[in-house]
C-alpha cells in the first residue's frame, strides 16, 4: 500500500487515490462498499477513537449497519479531502469531470482501473494484478502476520465462514504457519 500511495501526487486526483488506498485497506471492504461510504458515516466514538458506519454489505442485506474502526491517520485524510473538495456531505470517494471538478461519486468499477494504473506507476509487476479484493487480501494477510487470531480477522473483514476467510489467506506462505518447536 505504501508503494502505491507513494506514486500518488499532490493533485486532487492523487489525494483521492491516496485516500482510496487507505480507506480500502483499513476498512477491508468490497469495492462497492468502499465507494458507498459517506462523509456523514465518519463517527467519533465515546472513547475518542473513530469509526466508519458501514450502512449495508453483502453479508448485511437488511442494512443493520456495522461500525468499522479507523485510524487517526485515515480520519485526518478524510477531513483533509472533505476540505479540499469543499463537500459537507455525500460520498467520500468521488470521480472527476474533465476540468477536474468533483462529481457525486466514484463508480466501484473505476476502483479496479485506478489500482491498475497505480500498480503500473509503482512498477509492481511481480505481485499479480491488483483489484478491489486486493484490499481485503492484503489487510487480512498483514493482520495474520501480526499474530491476529483468525476470528478477529473474520470480524474485521466481515467473513462469517472460516473457509471464506482462509480462501483470502491462501497466498500466505505455508511455511509461516509452522510454529517454533512444533512438528508436523
Amino acid at each position: 500500500m505504501r508503494k502505491l500511495q507513494a506514486v500518488c501526487d499532490d493533485s486532487i486526483v492523487g489525494l483521492r487515490n491516496r485516500l482510496m488506498l487507505q480507506l480500502g485497506y483499513e476498512s477491508m471492504r468490497r469495492r462497492s462498499e468502499i465507494c458507498a461510504f459517506r462523509f456523514e458515516d465518519v463517527k467519533t466514538l465515546p472513547n475518542g477513537k473513530h469509526a466508519l458506519l458501514l450502512r449495508k454489505s453483502k453479508t448485511d442485506q437488511f442494512g443493520e449497519g456495522k461500525l468499522i474502526p479507523i485510524s487517526e491517520e485515515l480520519k485526518k485524510m478524510i477531513k483533509d479531502w472533505q476540505d479540499k473538495t469543499i463537500q459537507t456531505d455525500g460520498y467520500i470517494l468521488r470521480s472527476f469531470k474533465r476540468d477536474l471538478s468533483v462529481r457525486e461519486s466514484l463508480d466501484p468499477a473505476a476502483l479496479n482501473k485506478i489500482l491498475k494504473v497505480l500498480q503500473r506507476k509503482a512498477n509492481m509487476r511481480d505481485i499479480g494484478e491488483l483489484s478491489g479484493h486486493s484490499f481485503r487480501v492484503g489487510a487480512a494477510v498483514d493482520l495474520l502476520d501480526k499474530g491476529v487470531p483468525l476470528e478477529r480477522i473474520m470480524l474485521r473483514g466481515g467473513w462469517k465462514s472460516e473457509n471464506t476467510a482462509l480462501r483470502y489467506l491462501r497466498n500466505w506462505n505455508d511455511s509461516d504457519w509452522l510454529l517454533v518447536g512444533e512438528t508436523y
